[in-house]
């Protein structure tokens, strides 16, 4: 791969080379998992808890327990006909499509189990709500 030096302003230089169209969402998605990851800002709440009307005794923990929402794994998959008997028209779906593969998640579903770990054609990925 060939590449060529740039000259920057106040006479730095930086050497330049294209990049194969396939490694750039590789790049672009590694660098926003890299900002994610290593690059924490501290918390800002402004909540004040000195002030409430409940005894603070009395709050307790709610919800289910640690892993009380199942995750789904390999989710079996309807056609589109069979999905159409059983979502209204106006039902919202988190969608995918990767390599031409498309894919719905009902949010109906998604309440309950939140994540949904799947893959299409060998390649894995997680959908979360």
């Amino acid at each position: 791969m060939e590449g060529n030096l740039e000259e920057m302003e106040g006479g730095s230089m930086r050497f330049l080379f294209p990049l194969p169209t396939t490694l750039i969402p590789g790049l672009i998605s590694g660098l926003i998992l890299g900002l994610v990851l290593f690059i924490t800002l501290p918390a800002q709440a402004d909540w004040d808890f000195s002030k409430h009307s409940i005894p603070v005794e009395d709050i307790r923990g709610g919800g289910p327990p640690r892993d009380g929402i199942p995750a789904l794994f390999n989710p079996e998959y309807l056609t589109v006909r069979e999905a159409d008997n059983l979502l209204k028209p106006d039902e919202r779906v988190l969608g995918l499509t990767l390599n031409g593969v498309s894919r719905a998640y009902p949010i109906r579903i998604m309440s309950w189990h939140e994540l949904v770990n799947d893959e299409i054609g060998g390649v894995p990925y997680l959908v979360s709500w």
